[in-house]
């Protein structure tokens, strides 16, 4: 089975996508560029949280289709590019924006949870749960090669 199916069905079986509109999100954004070579297990956990709602999906959808043009290999420019998407955002995005940074480098980030507002934290609480599965996935998929 296809990486993208398995994150759809493992996903959806654990009940983390919000609504149809969240899955269907997230599929397009699989099915686009889980074949490029800068997708990895960090870009299909920020590609959960941006597809909570059309905004950010479009931002990463954006970015994405930029690396593909550009043959990039890896995500650099996302990482290059925090501070500038972090300038006029609230404090909840400011978090998911840092804990994606940490997500793409595989580095460890210690949430504020403190910081942020209820709606704020229960989806990086959501997209912690769904690192787990896509993690699990991930190394599965790296056996079966």
């Amino acid at each position: 089975m296809q990486l993208t199916q398995q994150c759809i069905s493992a996903l959806g079986h654990a009940g983390l996508f919000e609504n149809r509109a969240h899955m269907s999100r997230f599929k397009e954004l699989m099915n686009c560029f889980e074949n490029y070579p800068f997708f990895s297990r960090g870009l299909c956990k920020c590609m959960y949280l941006s597809a909570w709602d059309d905004e950010h999906f479009l931002v990463m959808l954006e970015t994405l289709n930029v690396l593909a043009l550009d043959k990039s290999r890896d995500t650099q420019i996302m990482s290059d590019q925090k501070d500038e998407l972090q300038a006029d955002t609230d404090e909840d995005s400011q978090v998911i924006i840092q804990l994606s940074d940490a997500w793409l480098k595989n580095q460890h980030y210690d949430v504020p949870f403190e910081r942020l507002t209820e709606g704020g934290a229960y989806i990086i609480r959501q997209g912690f749960k769904a690192a787990e599965i896509i993690d699990q996935l991930f190394v599965q998929a790296a056996r079966q090669r």
